[in-house]
């Protein structure tokens, strides 16, 4: 958030927010079975690319098709024969606040929601649509970008000509595991700042370590350390692209020992120094 002081604006980091509102990922080849706290989009290229929801039986996607899941729903695409690949689009409408579901018009995407717990496929003139917003978005945090984002699924969510995939899914959603989930996700969210450790996120949980870590790589798809180390590089993206801060002070409120540390694990990861990174998004800011 932003308050103006003056002709100064300040920015007020929330560290209750998860930062990514989308991300769309080109040419993937290989995912481990897991869920995630978004809802996702898969884009499958070629008729090699085939989907299992829960434990449910494998479901190859037409060439050209859209399929949606729910956040939390546990799923593992891969390729039946190498030489394909699909593109995807993880979706955190969550990221815009409870007053966003509780509008009328947003009725639809929430019960559309609802249905991508059992996979929802698009074809035809949907998810040709789908594919062409799609192929304007892009990863920059621009207003363009985030209402492209919502016609995409808006337009999923009032589609008539749908299918799902898994009607009779042998094991629906085990509720308790996904609040198990949420509760991790907005724990690792509220503490990017500070200290994150598997010994006392297990704890919070009521878990033994070694369950937890197995619970969740099963769940998140990745080890924990890896998927906070994800998350505050989400955060110092954000922040790189949306606020004067500094980059000493990004590295402080992110957990990082310094910032040459933070500039360090940056540049290994982006490929760019986080000013260089800032420069690139236009942010017109001397670091």
């Amino acid at each position: 958030m932003e308050e103006q002081s003056g002709r100064t604006m300040h920015y007020t980091y929330c560290n209750t927010l998860d930062f990514v509102l989308f991300d769309k990922k080109p040419a993937v080849t290989e995912t481990a079975a897991h869920f995630h706290p978004y809802g996702q989009l898969v884009l499958p290229f070629g008729d090699d690319v085939v989907v299992r929801i829960g434990e449910g039986d494998a479901h190859p996607l037409p060439a050209g098709s859209v399929l949606f899941l729910s956040p939390f729903v546990r799923h593992h695409v891969w390729l039946e024969r190498p030489g394909g690949h699909w593109d995807s689009l993880s979706v955190n409408l969550a990221r815009l606040g409870d007053d966003f579901f509780s509008m009328p018009y947003t009725r639809p995407i929430r019960q559309f929601y609802q249905d991508g717990f059992y996979g929802v496929l698009f074809e035809g003139e949907a998810a040709r649509h789908c594919r062409a917003e799609f192929a304007t978005l892009d990863n920059v945090f621009h207003m363009a970008h985030l209402l492209t984002a919502l016609r995409i699924m808006s337009g999923l969510a009032l589609a008539p000509a749908r299918r799902r995939l898994s009607v009779d899914i042998a094991q629906p959603p085990d509720r308790r595991e996904i609040e198990l989930c949420q509760t991790i996700a907005e724990h690792i969210r509220n503490g990017l700042g500070g200290e994150l450790d598997i010994d006392s996120t297990a704890a919070m949980v009521h878990m033994s370590p070694s369950n937890f870590c197995r619970f969740f790589k099963r769940y998140f798809g990745q080890p924990f350390y890896a998927y906070v180390l994800g998350k505050r590089f989400e955060a110092a993206c954000y922040l790189l692209d949306s606020s004067p801060r500094s980059i000493q002070d990004i590295a402080d409120r992110l957990g990082f020992h310094s910032a040459s540390h933070f500039a360090m694990t940056f540049k290994r990861r982006q490929g760019l120094t986080p000013g260089q990174y800032r420069r690139k998004q236009g942010v017109a800011r001397a670091c």
